[in-house]
Formats: structure tokens, sequence, C-alpha cells
């Protein structure tokens, strides 16, 4: 059940209770989940750049010193700094401070205190409902969200991982706030944060890893196959899935093509030019990729982008505040942090 659907049949059950003899909304309370009653919390994780403005994206700078004598990471820890009292971001209608856990080296944590302003409302006691305060436009209360950003000194690619609680995030903000601020500072330059894509990490899962199997599918049953199984001569709705694995003796033995496969993955040719598919052709190629006793899954056929969103709800603990406390987002950030580091060949 989602966050919104779940409170409105609450209601409905404590509305008709009486009149249908439905059980104690307590006893509701106990047989849903938990985690149904609260927002997920979901870690979202980008890759963070800098490079000259207009330069290409091959032409990324180290973070040591990417103007020849700054570092990125000291850069942004000063702009982080910066807000630790509330500002009034008028863009978004947004309150927002941030919360800087001091170190001198490492990675930047933190969390953003952020709130949106623009409406007035009523804050219900929960225990009788009675109205507890009437909130102005001009108010806001804000939440925290986490924020973990590796930058490591001698990479030219670090790791920025941000809290989303339910549908509610600080990407925007952190653009804002954040990018938009270095950018005044360093005209000359762009920090760029974007998802990852196929390109950032299967060079690296090829390096260290072997491909098991490729799985090709289409979203049609071919006539041919129709045929062969009953049906008539021709396409049905259905989907027709193929796959190739060899036994594991036989993983190294060059059945595929790990250089074609580099090659895609930096752009240099087409994924037709790497395997050669029949004429049913293909809607959907992936490859599993075998490091130590992990297998990773990669989409070949949508190589812009890398799902970068994990759900963290049951990993985090809760504290007295109803929010996860710090050091169970710090753990699991880090967690998610390393993983993608590995994965894309970032050392830390």
């Amino acid at each position: 059940m989602t966050e919104t659907v779940l409170p409105r049949i609450i209601n409905l059950l404590r509305t008709f209770r009486d009149e249908t003899q439905l059980p104690p909304i307590d006893y509701f309370a106990a047989v849903v989940p938990k985690e149904s009653w609260m927002k997920s919390c979901r870690a979202v994780a980008y890759l963070i750049e800098v490079r000259k403005l207009n330069a290409k994206s091959t032409d990324n700078l180290r973070f040591k010193d990417f103007n020849g004598a700054d570092s990125l990471r000291t850069v942004l820890q000063k702009i982080l700094l910066k807000y630790a009292n509330y500002q009034n971001l008028k863009l978004h209608e947004k309150l927002f401070k941030i919360e800087l856990i001091k170190n001198n080296t490492g990675p930047l944590v933190g969390r953003f205190m952020a709130g949106d302003y623009g409406q007035a409302g009523e804050i219900i006691e929960a225990t009788n409902g009675s109205i507890a305060y009437k909130k102005k436009k001009s108010e806001a209360l804000p939440e925290p969200f986490f924020f973990h950003i590796a930058l490591p000194d001698n990479e030219k690619r670090g790791i920025v991982c941000l809290q989303q609680t339910g549908l509610g995030g600080v990407k925007g903000l952190f653009e804002t706030a954040v990018v938009g601020v270095f950018e005044k500072q360093y005209p000359g330059y762009r920090l760029h944060v974007r998802q990852l894509t196929v390109a950032d990490t299967l060079s690296q899962l090829l390096k260290n890893g072997l491909v098991e199997e490729v799985i090709v599918e289409k979203h049609e049953i071919p006539a041919d196959i129709a045929d062969r199984f009953g049906g008539q001569h021709k396409a049905y709705p259905g989907k027709f899935v193929y796959s190739i694995q060899p036994k594991t003796g036989f993983l190294n033995s060059g059945m595929f093509k790990k250089d074609g496969l580099l090659a895609f993955a930096k752009g240099k040719k087409n994924l037709e030019d790497v395997f050669e598919f029949d004429d049913r052709g293909f809607d959907v190629v992936k490859t599993k990729i075998r490091i130590g006793d992990e297998i990773k899954t990669v989409n070949l056929t949508k190589p812009d982008s890398i799902s970068s969103s994990y759900d963290i709800s049951k990993d985090v603990v809760i504290g007295g505040d109803g929010y996860p406390t710090l050091a169970s987002l710090q753990s699991e950030f880090n967690k998610i942090v390393v993983d993608l580091a590995k994965r894309g060949g970032i050392k830390l």
C-alpha cells in the first residue's frame, strides 16, 4: 500500500468501524507492517565531475587541484559551512540550513534541514484529533535529509548520495545552493552531477569479472517459433527469451567478446557490431557478470542510465523523533558509496 492510500483507508475504517462492526483500529495497526506506515527512505546516488566551461565529458579535472590550486573538497566544504543558519530560497519557496559533520579528510557528510513554505494549514494532535497549531503561509516545518559526498583527491569522478524521504528530496536544492554557488565562484568551470551510465560501470565490471551469461529478449513471439509450438505462422503478442550460458570451466574461453563490450561501453560500437543476432533481432539484451561471489546484471539496451536509487527503509534505525538516526544513515550511505566506487573504478 502506498503512503497516501494507507492513511485514507485507516480514516475510513475509523469512520465506519461501529456501523460495520470492524475490529478496533489498533488491530489494523498491528497487522499492517510498520514500514507501510512510514515514509520510505531511499539513498539516491549520482556521479559528480568538474571540468572547464564547454569542455568535453572526457576532459574531467582532478579534484585535488582542479584549477591548478584549489581542492574541490575544500571549496565545497566552505560552501556548505555558509549555510549553518536557515536561508530562504525563494526560487523553491523553501527554508533550509546545512548541518555539516566536521572532518578534515574523507567524504563530506551531514544533512540538509529543509521545509517548504507558501501554504497555510493545521497541525493536528494525533492522540485526540485537536488542532495543535495553525501554520501560517510564511512558516515551514523542516525535515532532515542526509548527504554523503565523496571527492577523492586523485580522482576525476566522485559520488554524491542524497536522502529521499517519500517523494521528497533535495537534489534541486543541492544543485541550486551548492552547484550554482560553485559556478558563480568559478565561472570558468562547471560542476556536473549526473546519473551513472553503463559506460561508467561496465568497463570496471569487465576488468574484474567474468561474463557468465547473455540474455536476449524479444517482446513478441516470432512467427517461426509460434509455428513450431502449434500456432499459426505469424508473430504473436508475448515474449521470446533465449540465453547463452557456457559451463563454468569455459567462461574464460573467449565465448563472449570482452573487447567488443568495452568498445560498446565507450560508445565506439553498436550492440549489433558486438554480437551477431539472427533475423529476429532483439528488444532487450542483458549480461550477467560475476565478480567474486557477486553477480551483477547489466541491461545493455539501456546504456544512458543505471538505477542508483536504493530503498534503505528496512535497514535504518528509527530514532525517538521518528526519523532515521544519523548513525544508521551514515552506515548505509557509506556501504552504497563504497559499492558504487568499486563498480565505477573510483578509488576512495
